[in-house]
């Protein structure tokens, strides 16, 4: 029976995740939820951006950088946020760990392997390499680390959600295969908001092509004409760079105001969005 497998596969940690996630898949079809198809369908082959990400999966890690200096000496030093433009402070504060859970698992089971290390990419070392250190010291390489005990508990994450999911549509709707398949629309929708709940966090997503907006209870107070208060706003919400552009060049068409490129935008955003709650 699909929900007791799923069951057991989420209590046994010796049970490959990618295993408990492709019943996951098959559950998503016969319930026909494409919430839960997504999100295991994501957490199998990774996730395309970082919009998209659950909160689970963006971790805070420091920056360390390895400079290089006099007579080709070396030293391992950790570079802080706030010596950093505020656009790159990013990359000394938090990682978005978007890797498939196969990549995760592998990491934690390795011996050689301290976790998961993001490197700075070398434009963005080539900028730094002379402004973060005096005396003739070069940034040579900076990265960020991820450790196993971090990893693992992500991957935790995922199994618990899984199992929390499935206990309570087993408690809905009843273990047998033949429940799933004779569940009515009114438990669709109970199902539906138990896999909100459970997988999601509680937060309602809308999808707009590549984007995710995560929707939360969280209530925003915006001065009006404070255009950049609002653009965080949206951006943490997960409206992406490209709709925000979109967006900006039509409040500067219209004047700052609610005029017809404003407006225009707001119904193209909508008719892009795929609404995925009943």
């Amino acid at each position: 029976m699909l929900l007791n497998d799923i069951i057991d596969l989420a209590t046994d940690d010796k049970q490959p995740l990618t295993t408990l996630l492709r019943k996951c898949i098959v559950l998503a079809h016969q319930l026909k939820n494409d919430r839960l198809k997504i999100w295991a369908n994501e957490e199998l082959n990774g996730y395309d951006s970082k919009d998209s990400l659950p909160k689970y999966r963006i971790i805070p890690a420091a920056a360390t950088g390895i400079f290089v200096g006099p007579g080709w000496a070396k030293t391992q030093q950790g570079i802080p946020s706030a010596a950093l433009k505020k656009e790159h402070r990013t990359y000394a504060e938090i990682v978005y760990i978007a890797q498939p859970v196969s990549a995760l698992e592998e990491s934690v089971k390795s011996s050689k392997s301290y976790g998961l290390n993001f490197p700075w990419n070398a434009n963005l070392v080539a900028h730094y390499q002379e402004h973060l250190m005096s005396g003739g010291w070069q940034l040579f390489s900076a990265h960020q680390s991820v450790p196993k005990a971090v990893i693992a508990g992500i991957l935790d994450t995922v199994r618990t959600r899984v199992l929390n999911m499935a206990l309570e549509i087993q408690s809905d709707v009843g273990e047998r295969d033949e429940d799933l398949k004779k569940i009515t629309p009114e438990e669709l929708k109970k199902v539906d908001q138990t896999i909100v709940n459970n997988i999601y966090g509680g937060n309602v997503f809308l999808s707009s092509g590549q984007s995710t907006m995560t929707a939360t209870s969280v209530q925003q107070n915006i001065i009006a004409g404070d255009w950049e208060h609002l653009a965080r706003v949206l951006h943490d919400a997960g409206i992406s760079e490209a709709e925000l552009t979109k967006l900006s060049n039509a409040v500067k068409a219209d004047g700052k105001t609610m005029g017809s490129k404003v407006s225009g935008w707001i119904v193209s955003f909508r008719q892009g969005c795929v609404t995925r709650f009943s």
